[in-house]
């Protein structure tokens, strides 16, 4: 049984372990073998659509199979070998809903090492859940002592309703894999911002990145505009791929990467005014507060 501590005060929050960021994998996947034109997962799927004034589409459903995050969390899992074994905490983020609510990623994540450890899943941020995801993790980590998180951050495109914004790319997940251990390597400085209006995301970049010089590169989400929101001196600008909500902006994260010049992926959701920053660094850690919330 998994027994909790009480929740560190706000205002002595300190700083957990510079987790290391062990290992990165990335995977985009090809058509998969679920489907969800059955009888059950069309009045499920009636009932969710329905609370929010969208008509199932069973055309969409019958048009083929997609991949459950279930199915991609042992696919990543099993891609990070013996590397993963002490995994303690393992945590789902996702912006999309999974595929087949009859399976479930975080009930395999339990089961999939001998020792069974704590999982669960992180959702309902858009593109800033994975932030949510790491910042949990590095909680866990702290207050318990553990040896090692996983953070899954996973896509899926095959929906039975119409959705609004940009199209879904498909399949893919990252895999991030965080040690507590002293061992040389990428070190992830995680900011979280909430209530933010748009016209503040400029400045919050210009004072968040201030610490990190004019070297750092920036990967932008689909909520930042390069022109718009990101502050003059930065020296390399990349964009997430679009159609992947969660898992293009971490796609770009590369631990063998042994350059010191840090890396910073940031992304912004207009409608919940929800901002994540988080700087892989192999320069130390600031000395502001990782995993902070404003």
């Amino acid at each position: 049984m998994y027994r909790t501590s009480g929740a560190p005060a706000a205002d002595g929050f300190g700083r957990p372990p510079a987790l290391r960021l062990q290992r990165v994998t990335h995977q985009v996947f090809p058509a998969g073998t679920s489907r969800i034109d059955d009888g059950f997962s069309a009045r499920h799927f009636t009932d969710i659509a329905g609370e929010y004034g969208r008509p199932y589409r069973p055309d969409l459903a019958a048009s083929g199979a997609g991949n459950t995050f279930a199915a991609m969390a042992r696919t990543l899992v099993e891609s990070l070998g013996p590397e993963a074994a002490e995994v303690d905490v393992a945590i789902v983020a996702h912006a999309t809903p999974d595929l087949d609510c009859r399976y479930a990623a975080t009930t395999y994540l339990s089961e999939a090492w001998p020792h069974g450890p704590l999982a669960f899943g992180v959702s309902e941020q858009g593109g800033v859940t994975p932030f949510t995801a790491l910042r949990v993790a590095a909680g866990y980590v702290r207050r318990h002592a553990l040896r090692q998180a996983l953070v899954l951050v996973l896509d899926q495109a095959t929906l039975p309703y119409d959705t609004p914004g940009a199209a879904l790319g498909g399949d893919a997940g990252v895999a991030l894999l965080l040690s507590a251990d002293d061992a040389p390597g990428p070190r992830p400085w995680m900011r979280q911002f909430s209530g933010v209006a748009p016209g503040e995301v400029r400045s919050l970049l210009a004072r968040e990145l201030g610490d990190f010089g004019e070297d750092v590169t920036v990967v932008t989400g689909a909520g930042i505009d390069p022109e718009r929101d990101l502050p003059p001196g930065v020296a390399r600008v990349r964009r997430a791929e679009e159609g992947y909500p969660c898992s293009a902006l971490w796609a770009h994260l590369r631990v063998d990467d042994t350059s010191a010049q840090p890396v910073a992926l940031a992304e912004y959701d207009p409608v919940s005014g929800d901002f994540g920053l988080c700087v892989v660094t192999r320069r130390g850690v600031p000395t502001a507060p990782v995993g902070a919330v404003r």
